[in-house]
Formats: structure tokens, sequence, C-alpha cells
């Protein structure tokens, strides 16, 4: 996008700020001219008189600033969007609209909870978690990995979100038997927006074996915390 400061070469060619501190040699990066290429005030002018619409126009917002102005209003817009983790659906919106999109469109399982205590959630069929405590969103990603169910947990955030940390806590039930074994991961759920889908699936994840006698109902334990302290993007 063509910005401040412009300039001009003697046969009217214009250069953005961008392409002329490539060159860097006083020179028209379209015909190379250098004599008289300099500053256009008057285009600079125009531009700083034109207001833009946000990005996110159709997610609801109605911000309309100059271009200067722009990037720091997004950097904190409330209508920043998170999408749809089903691949192929073009879903994108605030966060409460996302969960009631799930729940309603792809008919997912939701669950409430609070951090720091324990709650049960289904391994094998698609549930968002919703904290109590602050409205964010989570997803347990469950997925095939050899001879077991791979289990690994993110967190559904826009992306200009401030920074925070959620730990997770993954066991299998325990069960009365004694001949019942137990599994435990504990790690740091992603923050992502989902802009470009699940991705490459996560390196840390806790691997229930398919035979294994605990995990027989679908369900797992669940802990999440939240560090007390977010920090700036």
């Amino acid at each position: 996008m063509l910005s401040s400061p412009v300039f001009q070469c003697p046969f009217g060619h214009l250069t953005c700020s961008r392409c002329d501190g490539e060159f860097r040699d006083n020179r028209c990066g379209s015909c190379g001219a250098a004599d008289g290429y300099g500053r256009n005030r008057a285009v600079e002018e125009f531009l700083a008189r034109i207001c833009f619409s946000c990005r996110n126009k159709e997610h609801g917002c109605t911000a309309l600033l100059v271009h200067h102005e722009m990037p720091a209003h997004e950097e904190s817009c409330l209508y920043e969007p998170c999408f749809c983790p089903i691949p192929r659906c073009s879903f994108a919106g605030r966060s409460y609209a996302l969960k009631a999109h799930l729940i309603g469109r792809h008919h997912w399982r939701t669950v409430n909870f609070r951090y720091g205590e324990s709650f049960h959630a289904h391994a094998r069929e698609s549930t968002i978690m919703h904290s109590k405590d602050d409205g964010e969103l989570f997803f347990l990603d469950s997925f095939r990995e050899g001879r077991g169910t791979a289990l690994s947990m993110v967190c559904i955030r826009p992306d200009n979100a401030v920074i925070q940390e959620f730990a997770y806590e993954l066991k299998t039930p325990t069960g009365n038997g004694r001949r019942r074994h137990k599994l435990q991961m504990q790690s740091t759920a992603r923050n992502t927006s989902l802009r470009n889908g699940m991705g490459e699936k996560e390196k840390v994840f806790l691997l229930v074996p398919n035979d294994m006698p605990c995990i027989e109902d679908g369900y797992v334990e669940v802990c999440i915390r939240k560090d007390a302290a977010g920090r700036t993007p």
C-alpha cells in the first residue's frame, strides 16, 4: 500500500517508501532517473486524509482510520476473529460465535470448567472446552498415532490477544481394578487463532494405547491452569 513518504521522478513515476528504501540510491525504481527525484508532498497530504476500514470489517468492526493509525487499532481490535478447526469450513468470528458455530453447525460437545479444577472430557469426540472464569476456548485434539490415540490441547484465541500461558494436565481414569493402569502428562497449550488450520500436530502429546482398559468409555481427566501474568504480543 502506498504510504508516506512518497517519491516521484521527473517522468511522474511514484515510488513508495518501502521500495525507495530497498534501492537506496536516490533513483526512480521504474526508469532509473536520478535528476529531479524527490518527495511528492501533494500525494503524501492526499494519502494522509484517506480513511480505511479495519481488516475486521466483515466481522463487525466499524472503525474508519487513516493509514498510520490503523496498525495500532488492529493490534487491539475486539473483532479479531478465530477460525473453525474443521477442514474446508470457512467460518471466522469472535470466540463466543465460534463456540456457538461448533456446537450448532458441527454438533461438538461442550464442557464448561474453571481453572485449577479437574474435569472429564471425551478423548475421541470433538469437544470445545469453555472457561467459566474468562471465556477462553480450548480444544482437545485427538489423532491416530501408531497403535494408540494421541491427545494434545490448544487454546483458540485471536492473533492480537495478549500473550497468555496455559498449562494443562491429562490423565486417564484410574479405575477401581488393581490391574488398571494410569497415564499422565503435563504440558503448555499452544495459543492459536487457527487462521491456517491446525497445521502440524503437536510434538508433545499423551499417547493412549488402543487396548488400554481405562479409556474404554472414551474420557480423560483434564486440568487447565492459567499463568497469572499475561504479556503483550
